[in-house]
């Protein structure tokens, strides 16, 4: 389990978020909405241990974790396409596989292409469908087999059949890892949630919720 203790986020005498509580169960799928500006991808950012809380604390099974432990058991897949442009896909899968410990076999990942219908692996991702470079950064992000997976925006501006691959990939990782994501689609919500928490000022994703009937807490 994963716990978020008084947690609040300043910056250049902005509060971004404050006093933060709430839990990510474990194999679980827990969404974060909110309106842009409202701290999402720094929450995310501090929890993987890219950035720092200001004050509060990230706990994971009870303890504190060192960045490196960090790096070790979570999964970060960033909004902005974190591939090497200019290499393939095999070839971005095998350099990142060099930096991570405890690698996914080969048959693991052919698996995990076969979820997503991730075909293209020879061409150089430069040339590939925004479809196909989601699913290609989602992959990236889970070849160490990470105990929790963050995911920002993992679908963003991309078609409708990506986006349901890379669903069905996400429901099958939640047999054995937590997952975090952020997403403004409504219909993704509903496809993949255990959990809904929201954070801002803004009213609308609450009043959309209660409107469906989807149970969610409020954290910020």
């Amino acid at each position: 389990m994963i716990t978020i203790n008084n947690a609040s986020k300043s910056f250049r005498h902005k509060q971004l978020f404050d006093d933060l509580n709430f839990e990510l169960q474990q194999n679980s799928v827990t969404v974060l909405l909110g309106e842009n500006g409202a701290g999402k991808s720094t929450l995310m950012n501090c929890i993987a241990g890219l950035e720092s809380f200001s004050n509060g604390s990230c706990l994971i099974d009870g303890q504190t974790m060192t960045m490196k432990q960090l790096q070790q058991i979570i999964g970060y897949v960033p909004q902005e396409i974190a591939l090497w442009e200019h290499l393939t896909v095999e070839q971005n899968i095998q350099f990142f596989k060099k930096l991570k410990k405890g690698s996914i076999s080969q048959k693991q990942i052919e698996n995990y292409c076969e979820l997503l219908n991730l075909v293209d692996l020879k061409q150089p991702v430069e040339q590939l469908s925004g479809g196909t470079k989601r699913k290609a950064n989602l992959l990236i992000g889970i070849l160490h087999e990470p105990k929790l997976l963050i995911l920002d925006e993992p679908t963003v501006g991309i078609d409708l059949k990506s986006r349901y691959d890379i669903h069905k990939l996400i429901r099958h990782l939640r047999e054995q890892c937590t997952i975090f994501m952020t997403t403004h689609h409504l219909d993704e919500v509903e496809a993949v949630s255990d959990a809904i928490y929201i954070m801002g000022k803004d009213p609308f994703y609450e009043e959309v919720l209660k409107e469906k009937n989807q149970p969610f807490a409020k954290i910020g």
